[in-house]
């Protein structure tokens, strides 16, 4: 009995250790707060579409790009950040909508997660939905989930995104 004891033992922890999936939320902190429902950010929204923000030179100010890739500094308004602090991530947020997930939002950081550095910075080819790391040359699929799909990489670090009422929007 004790024998067939230490057998199951040793093939659980092989099964276990064998059904481990990674965990693809970043343990970065992030927390951006945006009306989806209003200009740029209602770009998000569009399947295919993505925009991204990330910390700007000052304090309460923040970096926009835009679906279109421009990029422009806006001022978050005091009451917020009396409210709450804003996060970026590492690299900064890109945030839209995927072409293959029902049209959920998602959060992916913007540094490159193979390289794991803030400098290490995406670059969005914006027509494709990819997002190619200038250093190590991962390129990502941000409309499947971020998974790189040229080079070896982790998936792209995702964030959770919750709604107005502070419901979670969930991501598949």
């Amino acid at each position: 009995m004790k024998r067939a004891f230490i057998i199951l033992f040793i093939l659980q922890a092989l099964v276990m250790t064998g059904c481990e999936v990674e965990n693809p939320f970043s343990s970065y902190r992030a927390h951006f707060v945006f009306d989806a429902t209003i200009h740029p950010f209602n770009q998000a929204n569009s399947p295919g579409q993505f925009i991204c923000v990330r910390k700007g030179a000052n304090i309460g100010e923040y970096k926009l790009t835009d679906a279109l890739g421009n990029t422009e500094t806006r001022r978050i308004p005091q009451i917020q950040l009396q409210q709450s602090p804003f996060y970026y991530g590492l690299g900064g947020l890109i945030i839209g909508t995927p072409m293959n997930c029902n049209g959920d939002l998602w959060a992916f950081d913007w540094a490159c997660p193979n390289c794991e550095s803030a400098s290490s910075r995406l670059n969005i080819d914006r027509v494709l939905g990819h997002s190619i790391c200038p250093d190590c040359g991962v390129k990502f699929d941000l409309n499947c989930g971020g998974i790189a799909i040229e080079g070896k990489s982790r998936p792209m670090w995702q964030y959770r995104i919750f709604g107005p009422d502070n419901s979670r929007i969930i991501q598949n």
